[in-house]
């Protein structure tokens, strides 16, 4: 379900070079954490929580430059925060869960490389990991009766998604990061089961929008998903990266759907 949470093509070229920034200093904590296997686990969603958590804490901003496995040849600008060391915590514990799902749907047995991390992220932060376990558990157990129920399903991604934003759960911006991160959830559900529907139907896999939801009806589930994000940015006190995050919930969060794309 990651990829979704982006820039669009139209932000600005200093929007683009600093989130090309944050995207490589959360790859460079990762790394310094994790090793390869957590460089492989980079994704932009965390990217975009990175730059809302700092933003709104304030967070200390530390620069760089280096060459990586990706980009050896030339070096590349990147800064880190604080903040992101949580975030690449979240993102091991979301691709953990991500491939158990994969190879329960692909039916395959891919090495989970983030197993050997998990008792220390479940022990650091046992809300958070308990919100994802119970609330894939319970998607999980309607893809098994064949439930079709696409807002039931994303509103439990989004509830676990919502907790992730929260790195303290005493900050005075709990609520409004907690539904942002629900709606974001929500959105990412529902557009990633948009996404493969005609791949689901082609090798008669469960798909939650069953066959009769249409674009009108998941653009109307998708804009109040969205609205539920979005109504979250004037209630927090953001100043550094405003536009991106503006950017990325009025227009990138849409261009997969917008393109008529779908993962093959």
């Amino acid at each position: 379900m990651f990829g979704y949470v982006v820039l669009s093509s139209s932000a600005s070229k200093e929007d683009k070079r600093k989130y090309r920034q944050a995207y490589c200093g959360l790859c460079h904590t990762l790394k310094a954490r994790y090793g390869k296997a957590g460089m492989t686990s980079l994704s932009y969603d965390m990217t975009f929580l990175s730059l809302l958590l700092s933003d709104l804490e304030d967070s200390p901003v530390t620069k760089g430059k280096e060459r990586c496995p990706v980009h050896p040849f030339v070096e590349h600008e990147f800064f880190t925060t604080p903040v992101m060391e949580y975030c690449s915590d979240m993102q091991i514990l979301l691709s953990h869960y991500a491939l158990l799902d994969y190879n329960a749907d692909e039916k395959k047995g891919k090495e989970d490389k983030f197993s050997p991390f998990m008792e220390r992220i479940v022990s650091t932060y046992p809300r958070q990991s308990e919100a994802l376990a119970r609330s894939l558990s319970a998607i999980w157990e309607n893809e098994k009766r064949g439930e079709l129920c696409p807002e039931k399903n994303a509103l439990l991604f989004g509830e676990a998604l919502g907790e992730i934003f929260i790195k303290d759960s005493h900050s005075h911006f709990a609520p409004d990061l907690r539904k942002m991160g629900c709606g974001i959830g929500r959105f990412v559900y529902l557009i990633d089961a948009w996404d493969d529907r005609r791949k689901d139907e082609r090798k008669g896999a469960y798909n939650p929008l069953g066959k009769d939801i249409g674009e009108k009806e998941i653009r109307e589930m998708l804009v109040d998903a969205a609205s539920c994000a979005t109504s979250e940015l004037d209630h927090m006190p953001l100043d550094d990266y405003v536009s991106i995050f503006e950017d990325i919930l009025y227009r990138g969060i849409w261009s997969r759907f917008k393109a008529g794309k779908e993962r093959k």
